[in-house]
């Protein structure tokens, strides 16, 4: 079996266990630059860890972020595993090749300012403006991946309790709590919505139909001029919210339920974000302080 043929199967693999198209095309992109590394007319069994390894270099040729390059492992990881699991190579090679150790970077959030000026970039009088003013809500005051913001369906809204069920990576689903701003500029969205359309997508296009990604990042292109923000894109919209959650006051384990991380590794990175914070908030959460107090 050559690697392309491996590839095409592992593909075709992920689609029956019923991943979502996010994920597949992450992996169809990540094992694409894999096969094209190595050689797709190669046979699997030219896949050793030193060849792995000469791809992990070439990966860190500076051009990316060692966060990317992570990124392109997992999933490489997860492809040499299923050749193990399926009895295409002879070794485990997922369990030998190691993620580079990815350097701490400081995590850039929308000042109060910046979030005022975004938000203001909307008019509520246009229902393709209300639209991303909703879309832009779900990211900053729910923690949303763009994707799931997007993607989200009628059936999974629920806006009298509060609460959205979100499908999120690995098709997993997840409970997400609404603010009281974000459900009142649903609500006014969706009173706009014509009776006769029948898709039960909550965002769609100026042709009733369900709104796509490109859409949205259209949307991102124009909101960096019309909002003064040129760094703007929307994953800062999501770490913006983590960041103020927590902050706030909100709970780490429950941020994890609310992004949808499965491990607390990925949530941890907030909280080197509010040193300032924690220590000025101290003497509230002290145990010899509330003991004297008492």
């Amino acid at each position: 079996m050559t690697i392309q043929q491996a590839v095409d199967a592992f593909l075709i693999d992920q689609q029956v266990r019923g991943n979502t198209p996010h994920t597949l095309r992450y992996y169809r992109d990540t094992l694409g630059r894999f096969s094209a590394f190595l050689g797709p007319n190669q046979d699997v069994t030219v896949l050793t860890l030193s060849r792995l390894k000469e791809y992990a270099l070439w990966l860190s040729d500076g051009q990316r972020t060692t966060v990317t390059v992570q990124t392109y492992i997992r999933g490489v990881r997860s492809f040499l595993s299923w050749l193990y699991m399926e009895e295409y190579h002879p070794v485990n090679l997922s369990e030998r090749f190691r993620l580079p150790k990815a350097r701490r970077q400081l995590i850039d959030i929308l000042t109060d300012d910046e979030v005022r000026r975004l938000v203001s970039c909307f008019s509520v009088r246009s229902s393709l403006q209300l639209r991303g003013l909703c879309l832009c809500s779900l990211m900053l005051d729910s923690g949303l991946r763009m994707h799931e913001a997007a993607f989200l369906s009628l059936d999974g809204l629920h806006l009298a309790e509060g609460y959205a069920v979100i499908t999120g990576k690995g098709n997993k689903q997840r409970i997400v709590p609404l603010g009281l701003y974000t459900r009142k500029t649903l609500s006014r969205y969706l009173a706009r919505r014509p009776a006769s359309v029948h898709h039960r997508s909550v965002f769609l296009n100026r042709d009733g139909q369900p709104l796509t990604l490109c859409a949205v990042r259209q949307m991102f292109r124009k909101l960096k001029g019309r909002s003064g923000i040129p760094r703007l894109h929307a994953h800062l919209l999501r770490h913006t919210f983590a960041t103020r959650y927590l902050e706030n006051g909100g709970d780490v384990y429950a941020l994890q339920q609310i992004l949808g991380h499965t491990s607390l590794e990925m949530v941890k990175k907030y909280i080197h974000t509010i040193p300032g914070k924690k220590v000025s908030c101290f003497t509230a959460y002290s145990p010899l302080d509330n003991l004297a107090r008492s």
